[in-house]
C-alpha cells in the first residue's frame, strides 16, 4: 500500500498546487469586472462600459451589481476583484483619507481634483474626468411654485421658508457637515416645519401638496415625471457628487484599447440625460441593457 499511498499524496498534492495557482490566476484575462453600486445610475453605467467595450475591443465585459455601498467598491477594485466602476467625486470625503490630506471643500473642481490626486496615489486608481451627471443632494420645489414666485435660487426660496413644510429623508435632518442644521446656518433661514421621510415619500407628498419643498437628489426620475424644479445651491453648500468612471491603474496603462474606450465616456452624459435614462428604467421598467443601448445609439457611439 506504500505505492498508493505516495500516489495519492502526489495527486493531493498535484491538487492542491492546482487550487493555488487557479486562485491566483482565477480572474479570466480576458474579462473585464465591472462592479456596480445598487441604485440604477451605475447600473445603467456598467451596461454602457460593457456595450462599448465588447464593441470595440476583443474583451468580454462581466457586470456585477447591486454592491451595497462605494467603500465595498473600492475595496474591490483595490483588491482587483472589480477593474472598473462609476464612483462620485464627493466620496474623497468619506473617510479614505487622513484628515490632513484632504481638505472639505463644496467647489466641485477641488472636489474632484482631490479624488484623481488621492485615489491614485493611495490606491493607483485612474480616477476620469466626469461623465457629465452629478447625483446630490438638491431642494425641489413644484413649477408652479417656483414661476409663480420667482424663485430660481435656495437664497431666493429663504423669503417664503417660514410658511415652508420641507420633506426630506431622515438621514438628511441628522447628517453632521451637510444636514438640516449646517444648512440653516449657510442660507440663513429656517423652514417651518421639517419631516423626515422615505424618499419615495417626499414625491408623493409634493403631489399631494403636503410639502412645499423636499431634498431631492439631481437624477430622481420623478423630478421629470413631476415637473419639478431643482433649484440652485448658489451658496455651495451640497458636497458635489459628480460622477466618474475609475478604473485600476495596471488595467489603462497595458491596455489602450481600453483607455481609449474609457476615455470616449468622459462628458458623455448630461445630468438631464441620465434623469432621463433613470426615469426609463425605473418608472417605464424597461431594462438597463436596452435603454443604454438605445442611448449609445442615439449618440452614434454603437451601430
Amino acid at each position: 500500500g506504500d505505492v498508493k499511498m505516495r500516489k495519492q499524496l502526489i495527486v493531493s498534492l498535484l491538487l492542491v498546487v492546482g487550487i493555488i495557482l487557479g486562485a491566483c490566476s482565477s480572474k479570466d484575462e480576458n474579462v473585464i469586472e465591472v462592479g456596480t453600486q445598487d441604485y440604477t445610475d451605475p447600473k445603467i453605467m456598467g451596461q454602457i462600459i460593457k456595450l462599448l467595450i465588447e464593441n470595440e475591443t476583443d474583451y468580454t465585459v462581466n457586470v456585477t451589481e447591486d454592491i451595497q455601498a462605494s467603500p465595498q467598491i473600492i475595496n474591490a477594485l483595490d483588491q482587483g476583484e472589480f477593474d472598473v466602476a462609476t464612483l462620485y467625486s464627493g466620496e474623497v470625503y468619506n473617510n479614505h483619507f487622513d484628515d490632513d490630506k484632504v481638505e472639505f471643500s463644496t467647489e466641485p473642481e477641488k472636489t474632484m481634483e482631490q479624488a484623481q490626486n488621492l485615489f491614485k496615489e493611495k490606491f493607483n486608481f485612474k480616477w476620469y474626468d466626469s461623465i457629465g451627471f452629478n447625483n446630490q443632494y438638491s431642494v425641489a420645489v413644484t413649477r408652479e411654485f417656483a414661476e409663480e414666485n420667482n424663485v430660481e435660487t435656495m437664497s431666493d426660496l429663504g423669503k417664503f421658508a417660514d410658511s415652508i413644510i420641507l420633506g426630506t429623508d431622515s438621514a438628511w435632518k441628522e447628517r453632521a457637515n451637510d444636514g438640516y442644521e449646517a444648512y440653516t446656518e449657510a442660507y440663513g433661514y429656517e423652514f417651518s416645519d421639517v419631516r423626515g421621510m422615505e424618499i419615495s415619500l417626499m414625491y408623493v407628498g409634493i403631489e399631494n401638496d403636503e410639502l412645499d419643498a423636499i431634498t431631492a437628489y439631481t437624477v430622481d426620475p420623478q423630478i421629470i415625471e413631476q415637473d419639478l424644479v431643482l433649484l440652485e445651491d448658489d451658496k455651495d453648500f451640497f458636497a458635489p457628487y459628480d460622477a466618474s468612471l475609475v478604473a485600476r491603474g495596471e488595467l489603462v496603462e497595458e491596455n489602450q484599447a481600453v483607455s481609449d474606450v474609457l476615455d470616449s465616456i468622459v462628458g458623455l452624459i448630461s445630468t438631464e440625460e441620465m434623469t432621463e435614462l433613470i426615469r426609463e428604467v425605473e418608472i417605464n421598467e424597461r431594462n438597463t441593457t436596452e435603454v443604454a443601448e438605445e442611448f449609445l445609439k442615439e449618440k452614434g457611439m454603437l451601430d
